[in-house]
């Protein structure tokens, strides 16, 4: 058999496997928008930006948060306003305002079928401790669900579990 013959008929075997794996992986633009949403999904939260966090997630998205459920657009802004209260009340109190800065690492995004995308992560958040020093508030892993709709990526579902142990 002639290398040429060899070489198409190993593509000619391969091709379902690649594309298999190619509609895994999702395509290039897809993934840079799901980073793209995760990224400011983290941004907002930690600016305090409740428009901004409630725009990466879809309408009817739902975050379960060790159990402890949140749906729709109006109680999910609760997770931002909720913080902003926290921290207005420490400065009331002379504390330090005790901002969430994110840390997200080890992000594996895979996409289980068209329009569908799951980013899975760890993340710990760092805040200003009553001496100064940035302590860790939190460490755990988050698993999130994206769907595309109307041609933009928005968190549908969101599933922390923060580290107890």
């Amino acid at each position: 058999m002639s290398l040429p013959r060899a070489v198409v008929i190993a593509l000619f075997c391969l091709s379902p496997v690649l594309v298999a794996a190619q509609q895994k992986l999702g395509t290039y633009e897809d993934r840079i928008a799901v980073e793209d949403v995760m990224a400011r999904y983290v941004w907002t939260v930690d600016s305090l930006d409740a428009d901004g966090y409630v725009a990466v997630f879809a309408e009817d998205a739902v975050i379960d948060s060790n159990g402890v459920l949140m749906k729709g657009h109006a109680e999910i802004r609760k997770v931002v306003t909720g913080l902003i209260q926290r921290r207005d009340e420490n400065k009331a109190k002379g504390l330090p305002a005790g901002n969430l800065y994110h840390v997200i690492s080890s992000p594996r995004i895979t996409f289980p079928k068209a329009g569908e995308a799951l980013y899975q992560s760890y993340w710990q958040t760092m805040r200003k401790d009553k001496d100064g020093r940035m302590v860790t508030g939190g460490m755990g892993r988050s698993e999130d669900h994206l769907v595309k709709r109307n041609g933009q990526w928005l968190i549908q579902f969101r599933k922390l579990t923060v580290f107890t142990d």
